[in-house]
């Protein structure tokens, strides 16, 4: 079972003191971090468009409207999600929130897998659907299904921020955030400058969303204002 946690200065509450000061502590980080998560395809664009070639940008260019909407989806998710727990935490419900909780996350595993596996299968087709040229098709299909070979983590993420913005926390998802893009430029760089890897390169993207979901759920816990969250376990409420 897992023990209760409190950390209440994490804890952004909008009830108290001035509101417009609550509002930016809040928001400030959603924006942030909504740049943070383009970053990781505007960051590959660059690097291989210096280091590798324009064929090259191309198949990573042409595969960012199929990334950035799966971004939104996820985000979306993660939106609902968070509606649903906020309200129980604020009623002070904690067994429909603990559930509500857990029902996000088990959704979260399950849409990740199935866009991991769908998305891998489906990616050329995809790609030929958008009329991407043949000359970057092959580099296309190579960068969007090792992308796809990473979004579980990716939509846990989501799934796991909106959680703790529900619970007022909107700084600790921007911190993982943060440290995963700057984990992304990192081995891109060595990928692309060092190993020469070409677009291939966005292998690294998959070794960073892997450190993404550790650093996320820090040892399989997720901790939140008045939860800890054990995967396979109940949350222990304070």
């Amino acid at each position: 079972m897992a023990n209760a946690v409190e950390t209440p200065s994490q804890n952004n509450l909008m009830t108290e003191g001035s509101i417009v000061k609550s509002l930016l502590l809040f928001a400030l980080p959603l924006i942030f971090g909504n740049l943070l998560q383009q970053l990781y395809n505007t960051a590959d664009s660059i690097i291989v468009g210096n280091f590798v070639g324009s064929n090259a940008l191309a198949a990573v260019g042409s595969s960012g409207s199929p990334i950035y909407l799966l971004i939104g989806f996820s985000q979306g998710l993660a939106v609902g999600a968070g509606v649903v727990v906020s309200q129980f935490l604020g009623a002070k419900d904690h067994r429909e929130a603990q559930e509500a909780v857990h029902t996000s996350l088990a959704i979260a595993v399950i849409m990740g897998l199935l866009l991991t596996v769908g998305g891998i299968a489906c990616s050329r087709a995809l790609l030929v659907a958008m009329n991407t040229p043949a000359e970057v098709l092959g580099d296309a299909v190579i960068y969007i299904r090792i992308y796809f070979g990473g979004v579980l983590f990716s939509v846990v993420y989501n799934m796991t921020a909106g959680i703790l913005n529900a619970a007022g926390n909107s700084r600790r998802s921007l911190i993982y955030l943060a440290w995963a893009s700057v984990t992304n430029i990192v081995l891109d760089l060595v990928f692309i400058v060092i190993f020469r890897m070409g677009v291939g390169a966005s292998r690294a993207q998959a070794r960073q969303f892997v450190l993404h979901g550790h650093i996320l759920v820090n040892g399989k816990k997720v901790d939140i204002p008045s939860y800890r969250v054990n995967v396979g376990d109940q949350i222990a409420v304070k």
